[in-house]
C-alpha cells in the first residue's frame, strides 16, 4: 500500500538503466541485431540518416560525419566542406 502523504518518488527508468535502449530517432526500443551508436546516442539502423540526402547510414557504410549538429554521409560531409571553404 502506498501512503498518500509520502513525498518520496518512485526511481525513474532511464534507456541506461534498461538492458535495451531507445532509439534517438523515434524512440522505440531497439531490438535489431545490430546497435548503433553515434553523437552519443543509440539508432535503429533504419532510423539512422543523413541530414541532407536521407540516406540510411548503415547501410552505406561504417562511418558516419558530424557537422553543425548534423549528421551526414561522407558524401554530403565533404560537399559541406567544399561549400565552407
Amino acid at each position: 500500500m502506498v501512503n498518500p502523504d509520502s513525498t518520496s518518488q518512485p526511481p525513474l527508468l532511464t534507456a541506461s538503466s534498461l538492458s535495451w535502449k531507445l532509439c534517438a530517432s523515434c524512440g522505440g526500443k531497439i531490438a535489431d541485431r545490430f546497435l548503433l551508436c553515434a553523437m552519443d546516442s543509440y539508432w535503429h539502423s533504419r532510423c539512422l540518416k543523413c541530414s541532407c540526402c536521407q540516406a540510411q547510414l548503415g547501410d552505406i557504410g561504417t562511418s558516419c560525419y558530424t557537422k553543425s549538429s548534423m549528421i551526414l554521409c561522407r558524401n554530403d560531409y565533404i560537399r559541406s566542406a567544399k561549400r565552407s571553404e
